[in-house]
């Protein structure tokens, strides 16, 4: 198995690029900024089940996709490949650093700054240490047969959500439970994946089932309370109550569902150059470092509050999705590639010194 990967690796890297996965980071990365745009209003006390019912459309699938796509651009490797400690420190040194400039920022307006050094219980930070788990694992790993790896994550993360021991700390409840798609990916190659998604007939049916998920997630409560906590991949079982003992099926149907709707949106996106949405597509890391600085800064000076005072909640929520485009399209500005660009260069210098270093040796 491991020199059908070795194999692999001369065809992994498309010649020339396929915008259809800039397309898909984009829309993404689009919706990871929404998600967390609207995330405060499912928690009204009198519920507001346009968010939520959004929220939970965009949660069954956003990360999944998100994770996937970073899977997937994972160069193979093997025994002769060395630990690549440049990509891991910098996704760790940019998590430390997101949650020290927002703890700084939160503290500045007079806001709890809600830091903590284990625990990894915000909806940023996690996506950072789990990229470092995940390419120290598949490294770990390289030798071994990627199937059995991708099944024996796939049972650890139905199964993960029975362990109370898991949860925020270090993010391991998110780790194990969203592993199996990131392990998907890596096991794939762009080249194969776009032609699989360019499959005339998987389009024409993923337009249907796209519209069936929508309808289905919009129009029933019970699929809202049961499954939203599953979707974010941060909670035990416990929260399910009485299907406790059921949550292994649960999971297994959230990641049904988030392959199958995932698939069909990704079927959906035009495989071309779309111009700044492509470009903006390749700078999500930015993206994501940033988006939410600016949300911490409106729910200071109360922003939503004082829109929903001059129109009315639905026009207010709607106004709120656009103002999150237009989080997106700031963020993506040359100005915001710091410290992301730098921090990963930094990594990079890592792993250049590490290889002059064996050379010398």
């Amino acid at each position: 198995m491991a020199q059908t990967v070795i194999t692999g690796q001369q065809t992994r890297l498309p010649k020339q690029r396929i915008f259809l996965f800039d397309n898909i980071k984009f829309l993404a990365i689009l919706l990871v900024v929404v998600g967390h745009g609207i995330n405060f209003m499912t928690e009204f006390e009198e519920p507001f089940w346009f968010a939520n019912y959004l929220y939970l459309t965009i949660y069954s699938f956003h990360m999944p996709v998100f994770l996937f796509i970073s899977g997937l651009f994972l160069k193979p490797m093997n025994n002769e490949t060395p630990f690549p400690k440049g990509k891991v420190i910098s996704y760790v040194l940019i998590g430390i650093v997101l949650r020290v400039m927002m703890s700084v920022l939160r503290l500045f307006l007079g806001m709890s700054p809600a830091f903590s050094v284990l625990e990894i219980y915000d909806s940023l930070t996690w996506y950072m240490w789990a990229m470092a788990v995940f390419i120290t694992l598949m490294w770990v790993f390289r030798e071994h047969n990627t199937k059995i790896f991708l099944l024996l994550s796939f049972i650890i993360g139905c199964m993960a959500g029975y362990d109370s021991n898991l949860g925020d700390m270090f993010a391991l409840m998110r780790i194990f439970v969203f592993m199996p798609v990131f392990t998907l990916g890596y096991m794939l190659t762009p080249e194969s994946v776009a032609k699989f998604l360019s499959n005339r007939i998987l389009r024409i049916v993923s337009v249907f089932v796209v519209i069936g998920f929508v309808i289905l997630f919009f129009s029933n409560e019970d699929i809202y309370t049961y499954l939203r906590p599953m979707f974010t991949g941060r909670n035990g079982f416990g929260v399910l109550d009485e299907g406790y003992s059921f949550g292994c099926l649960y999971r297994i149907l959230c990641y049904a569902i988030s392959v199958v709707f995932g698939t069909a949106v990704m079927a959906l996106v035009p495989n071309r150059n779309l111009g700044i949405i492509s470009k903006t597509g390749a700078k999500t890391l930015q993206i994501y470092f940033w988006h939410k600085f600016l949300f911490v800064i409106f729910e200071a000076f109360f922003l939503f509050e004082f829109i929903v005072g001059k129109t009315n909640l639905e026009i207010a929520t709607a106004i709120y999705i656009i103002l999150s485009v237009g989080v997106t399209a700031v963020c993506a500005l040359p100005f915001f590639s710091f410290p992301t660009k730098q921090l990963l260069a930094f990594g990079s210098r890592l792993s250049k010194d590490n290889g002059s270093n064996k050379k010398i040796r």
